[in-house]
């Protein structure tokens, strides 16, 4: 039962970006020191700016590369064969979005050529139980968790509720920050604010922070199909070499239907990606419900596929040294990135009322 996945944007692009991510995740994948990861981590991000990623959505005259949607895309799409922990999706469409709405240029130019690294937390970011949760008033206070970074940042983008948007430090006066790597050997950080100043780019940009979050999703959505794809293949390669009682996996029928509902749930969410994809490029108001539904499915569809991914591969499916168990933690955590499927689902229901 062979099969090769076809990317949803292929080019050099994809190509390069598949092949960086497959580098960077044999780099990380040998590594056991969280120091080591994070120290890796901080080349590979280097890496992708000496490269460009960053600049794709910002305009020319900000010292971009004035690209367009599909641009990205083809990256995440090569970047989700290897399950770049980098959060692409965040630095590379979300925070150029929401500096341009805010017209802050001069920050545009400086997350273009790498010299600020952007942690992005929008209005729906996760709160501590135990910890106040985020509040602008005449200063900032309150805190967030698990919010997806890039290695070291320099700047916090804030987005709330409200449609404020700010742009603060991140060594500023009364921040404090503390690491730790997802599962998917992602960092994320929790931050905490005491008596913050407040600095206001821009107020009255709800719709804006409301696009750009679902720009992010479609990213990640882009992401999680290409990592999907990448998993079938090698679950695939596995049954069919793993050999048990004189015959190979691949000839129980039992695992061949696994197999085929992966194969469906995969193939469902690919045409709606594909689907909102070109809504985005061929329209003027971005397609919300084509990806709330998308990013609805991932989730859906992510937990059934790595489970069965795990599953299939016996013991080893609880192993660090197996690709297609890595790119499995990814297209779970892919699920808790832009809205989940309840915030999705809500969103939807809201809207059809």
């Amino acid at each position: 039962m062979p099969f090769t996945a076809t990317p949803l944007i292929g080019g050099d692009a994809f190509e390069m970006a598949q092949r960086l991510a497959l580098e960077a995740d044999a780099e990380l994948s040998a590594l056991s020191e969280p120091g080591e990861h994070l120290a890796a981590l901080r080349r590979q991000w280097d890496t992708i700016v000496d490269l460009g990623w960053l600049a794709t959505l910002v305009t020319e005259e900000a010292g971009g590369a004035g690209g367009d949607l599909a641009d990205v895309a083809a990256l995440a799409c090569g970047a989700g064969r290897g399950g770049l922990a980098l959060p692409l999706a965040m630095c590379g469409v979300v925070a150029p979005a929401l500096l341009a709405a805010a017209g802050a240029r001069d920050t545009l130019a400086q997350l273009a050529d790498g010299t600020a690294r952007i942690c992005v937390i929008l209005p729906d970011a996760a709160c501590d139980p135990g910890t106040p949760p985020l509040r602008c008033g005449t200063t900032l206070e309150g805190g967030v968790v698990a919010v997806e970074t890039p290695p070291d940042p320099t700047h916090l983008l804030l987005a709330t509720a409200e449609g404020d948007v700010l742009l603060l430090p991140a060594t500023a006066p009364g921040i404090t920050r503390r690491l730790s790597l997802r599962i998917d050997g992602r960092l994320a950080a929790d931050w905490h604010f005491a008596g913050v100043e407040p600095h206001l780019l821009a107020r009255g940009l709800a719709p804006q922070i409301e696009r750009a979050r679902d720009l992010g999703a479609l990213i990640t959505c882009v992401e999680g199909v290409s990592a999907m794809g990448a998993i079938i293949e090698q679950t695939i390669a596995f049954l069919a070499d793993r050999v048990q009682f004189n015959a190979p996996l691949a000839s129980y029928q039992a695992l061949r239907h696994r197999v085929a509902e992966m194969y469906v749930e995969y193939e469902n969410l690919r045409g709606l990606v594909a689907h909102a994809l070109r809504g985005a490029a061929s329209a003027d108001a971005l397609p919300w419900r084509d990806i709330a539904l998308a990013k609805l499915r991932l989730g859906e569809a992510g937990r059934l596929v790595a489970h069965e991914t795990i599953q299939m591969h016996g013991g080893m499916g609880l192993t660090e040294g197996v690709t297609a168990i890595r790119l499995a933690r990814r297209v779970m955590m892919a699920e808790f990135e832009f809205g989940d499927r309840s915030f999705q689902a809500g969103r939807l229901l809201a809207r059809a009322a």
